[in-house]
Order: structure tokens, then C-alpha cells, then sequence
């Protein structure tokens, strides 16, 4: 390969003359998920302007100065909410050799938010015989509770038949179940306004947050929302009392400032016209060089305006790398998902299995895992139809696509077995590009799905070589090989592949 060491010697001499090393610096911006994490996110941590002399005598033990929970001291930004909470019977805290404790820092689980909510609304736990959840038995401390939140259509399992009542609750979720089980009212007047930077209206749950923002429950911190953080239990006891009561509630600012910077942009192409406006008829007011990282202010179709060394301009986005300032690296990201074949063109097969079928079930996994991320995701079939690869391409190009991901099933002899990922650099002018996307997607289908490496390949199939983004096709396995095709057959597997993917594909965004 020696794309990789000419470009960095190009990035290297760009540097040397004179480029300032802020306009290289690319921000690390991987989700917070630690606790250390969520110190920086201030509405997690800030007091509501609750009034005790103003509020009525059920709220009495939520002013005193007494403790109630031994680690819940007088000054903790949430003792309020939480005495409330636990005056209402809605929490209990532990029993610890005699002492109460709270726990307010340990995440929040899936398990306790639903017994949380349920209690909030007045709701009592539902006997349960049988387990609707494979991983919650009838004999699980919270599957009544879990059975009725469900049954309320307040939370919802996950597509393998889990609900994960262990998992810690992340402040996308937590803003989707408080909306749907309080039944916050649409804001007046929103539009598609973006309230925080890191959250696009295309986000999923962009209309939950938007409703916690404007009912003063959650107000994240310096134009940020977080959404892949996790959740304390004295946050989400905040949050719950917000919903309740009012007078817990945060001020809102009904025209709050939004970021101009929605992220930063490193030139992929050798050289890049910068232009007055975003049309390929406007005047060339400048050139960017490979490797520079700019700031982008906002993006409409195939433009982006950026600024750079004090000017802003337009470039066309399909010659930038395009990295969120904040959030998930795929959030708000086109990327175009291509189950190959399908309709009357099968495909390979091995007896009545045919890949159309299995390309197309991890492709919808990859879907699925991608968008709940915040990606915008296009699939060039989502049934069992024909699409012409001219067609493919095309759908990625008239959706504006950022990356393109075409999945298939190999065939061979019965001894030929593993995974090869290709890309294209005869033609497609993100040549390089494709070929990091394609090593990372690589190694994470070997590693995580244990197959045998064939290594990623320069090859020109057409849909990789006629596409003009990062674009590259996998082959997940043999369909022909006995061991390779129980993992293609498997849905425990098939699941594997599409994590795969999606990591390989956060992975790239994150370089």
C-alpha cells in the first residue's frame, strides 16, 4: 500500500510550511459515557429554583435541612428531588447495616427506571406468569414493573428478544421513556429549530429532547446535550421530579443560542476549491490542501460552509471527512447501507439459501444499530427487490451520501472460507478514504465474528468504483464453506456482523 506513507508525507510538508498546527488539530469527541463524563453535563448537577415556603405541605420533607439517605448530604444538588421522590414512596434507597444510602452516582438502570416511572404515575406492578423478555423472568425483582411500562408503551425491548434490565440508561433514551410516560405536550413554534449542538432534528430522539428542553427538565450544558451519556439514579431522579412538579422545573430560554460549529471537516481531495456560495458556478475564492481540518458551520446538500483562518467559504462535503464536535462519531451522518442482490437475482446460494436474503437481514441490523446512533440511514432495498447497481449508486448520490456500504455473500470451493472487504482506488476519488474504512470493518468482522482474514483488496466492483464517497463492499463469508455458513445462517451471528460493521464504521469517523 503506498497511498498511506505518500500521504502522510504530504501532511507532514503542508506542515512544515507554515500551516498553524490548530488548523490540523481534530477534536476527540468519542461519547461520554463515564462518570467522570457526566460532571461536565450541568443540568444533570443543577439545583431546581424549588421555593419550600411557596410549595404545599406534601413537598415538606423535600425542604427540611435533615438528611433522609446518608449519602444524599444537606448541600447535594439533588437532595430536593430526591426526598421528594422518596416521600412519594417512588424510591426507597438501600439498607445498608442499619444506614440508608441512595447511591446517587451509580448509573441508573433499565430495570430500576421502569419501577421509577411506573411508581411515579400512580401504577402498581402487574403480575407476571410469563416472560415476555428472554432475559427477564417471571422471577426477576422488576419484570412487573418492566411488564408494565412496557404494557403502557413507555419502553420497549430490543429486536434479539432482550430487554437488558442491567443496562445503564443513556440520556437519548432517558428523554424518550420521561416524554412518552409524563406526555409532555408539543412546544409551540419549535419547527426544526436545533437546540443543541450536538443533536441534529434529524436525531431519533430529537423530539423527546426538544420536549424535555421547553418543559424545563433538561437543559444540558453550554449548547450540548449529550446523548449517548449515561444516566445517574440522582439524575434521573431530578429529571422525574421535574415532570411532576413544576416548581422543580429549570428556566427555560425560549431562543437559546445555537454553535455555529456542527463539526470539523479534513480535506480528502489533493486540492479543494473553496467558492462564494454553494454552486459550482461561484467564484473560487480559495484552496485547501489535503489533510487541512476546517470548521463546518452548516451543510445544505452537497455544500458545506466552513470557516478557515478567519474566512468562511463553501465546499462540496463529499471531499471532507466529516467529524461531529460532540456525540456519537455516525451522528447525523448520510450513510447508505446496499444489501446486494435481491428480487429475481439471488445471488449465491447453498440449497434453498440464498445471500440476497442473509445480506439483506444484516443489513438491516446495520440499520438498526446505526440510527439509533442518530445516523441517517438510506438502504438501497429494504425487500426483496431488484435494484440495478446503477440504481444503487444513484440512490446514494441523490441522497447526498457521506459513506457507502455494500454487503455480500461469497461462493467457492467447500475448503475456501473468511472475509475480504474491498475498495476502489481506480476511479473513486475517495480512494484512500474507502481503503481505512474497509481495514477497519475488516478487522472488527475478524475479530468479533471469528473468521479468517483475507484482507482488504484495491478491486474495481462497480458500485465501490462508481460512487465518489468512501465506499466498499464486504464479503461477510462462504456460503459455500460448512463452517462459515452456520455463522451466515445465524441470527446470533448475522447480529455480529452488523455490530461489526457499525463499529467499523464509528471506528473511521473517529480516526
Amino acid at each position: 500500500m503506498l497511498l498511506q506513507p505518500l500521504r502522510l508525507l504530504l501532511l507532514c510538508l503542508l506542515m512544515f510550511f507554515g500551516y498553524s498546527s490548530a488548523t490540523y488539530a481534530e477534536t476527540n469527541s468519542s461519547a461520554a459515557s463515564s462518570q467522570g463524563d457526566l460532571q461536565k453535563i450541568q443540568d444533570f448537577h443543577q439545583p431546581s429554583p424549588f421555593n419550600a415556603e411557596s410549595a404545599s405541605a406534601s413537598f415538606s420533607a423535600a425542604s427540611t435541612a435533615k438528611t433522609i439517605f446518608a449519602d444524599v448530604p444537606a448541600d447535594h444538588w439533588a437532595k430536593k428531588e430526591i426526598e421528594f421522590l422518596y416521600g412519594r414512596a417512588i424510591i426507597q434507597g438501600y439498607n445498608e447495616n442499619g444506614v440508608l444510602r441512595f447511591h446517587p452516582n451509580e448509573n441508573v438502570t433499565r430495570a430500576q427506571a421502569a419501577k421509577m416511572i411506573v411508581k411515579a404515575l400512580g401504577q402498581s406492578e402487574k403480575t407476571v406468569t410469563r416472560a415476555r423478555f428472554k432475559d427477564v423472568p417471571p422471577s426477576h425483582w422488576a419484570a412487573g414493573w418492566i411488564e408494565r411500562a412496557v404494557e403502557k408503551g413507555i419502553f420497549q425491548g430490543y429486536p434479539d428478544g432482550t430487554f437488558q434490565p442491567d443496562a445503564p440508561l443513556k440520556r437519548s433514551q432517558m428523554s424518550k421513556i420521561i416524554a412518552l410516560a409524563f406526555n409532555l405536550p408539543e412546544p409551540g413554534n419549535v419547527g426544526n429549530k436545533q437546540i443543541f449542538r450536538d443533536i441534529s432534528p434529524s436525531y431519533w430522539a430529537y423530539p423527546y429532547i426538544v420536549k424535555l428542553y421547553y418543559h424545563g427538565i433538561s437543559n444540558g450544558s453550554e449548547n450540548q446535550f449529550m446523548p449517548e451519556s449515561y444516566t445517574s439514579r440522582a439524575q434521573f431522579s431530578a429529571f422525574v421530579a421535574r415532570a411532576l412538579n413544576k416548581d422543580f422545573r429549570l428556566p427555560v430560554n425560549s431562543s437559546p443560542v445555537n454553535s455555529s460549529v456542527i463539526a470539523t471537516g479534513k480535506v480528502t481531495a489533493d486540492t479543494l476549491n473553496v467558492r462564494s456560495s454553494g454552486s459550482t458556478s461561484a467564484s473560487v475564492i480559495g484552496q485547501l490542501s489535503y489533510g487541512t481540518v476546517v470548521n463546518v458551520l452548516e451543510i445544505n446538500g452537497y455544500w458545506a460552509k466552513i470557516s478557515y483562518n478567519g474566512k468562511t467559504g463553501y465546499v462540496h462535503k463529499t471531499y471532507l471527512k466529516l467529524k461531529n464536535v460532540n456525540g456519537n462519531p455516525v451522528q447525523g451522518r448520510i450513510i447508505v447501507i446496499d444489501a446486494g442482490h435481491g428480487g429475481t437475482d439471488p445471488g449465491t446460494m447453498n440449497g434453498k439459501t440464498y445471500e440476497k436474503n442473509i445480506v439483506l437481514s444484516v443489513a438491516q441490523k446495520v440499520k438498526q444499530k446505526l440510527a439509533s446512533a442518530g445516523a441517517k440511514v438510506i438502504m438501497t432495498r429494504e425487500s426483496d427487490v431488484y435494484k440495478t447497481l446503477e440504481e444503487r449508486v444513484q440512490i446514494a448520490k441523490n441522497n447526498y451520501a457521506e459513506l457507502f456500504v455494500s454487503i455480500h455473500v461469497n461462493s467457492a470451493s467447500p475448503s475456501a472460507s473468511g472475509t475480504e472487504t474491498y475498495y476502489d482506488t481506480s476511479k473513486n476519488p475517495n480512494g484512500y478514504e474507502s481503503y481505512l474504512l474497509a481495514k477497519a470493518i475488516q478487522q472488527q468482522i475478524v475479530n468479533n465474528a471469528g473468521m479468517k482474514d483475507r484482507g482488504v483488496k484495491d478491486y474495481g466492483f462497480y458500485v465501490v468504483r462508481n460512487n465518489n464517497v468512501p465506499s466498499v463492499l464486504v464479503e461477510l463469508g462462504f456460503i459455500t464453506n460448512s463452517s462459515d455458513y452456520q455463522k451466515l445462517t445465524s441470527d446470533h451471528y448475522q447480529n455480529i456482523f452488523a455490530q461489526s460493521i457499525y463499529n467499523g464504521i464509528v471506528q473511521y469517523y473517529s480516526q
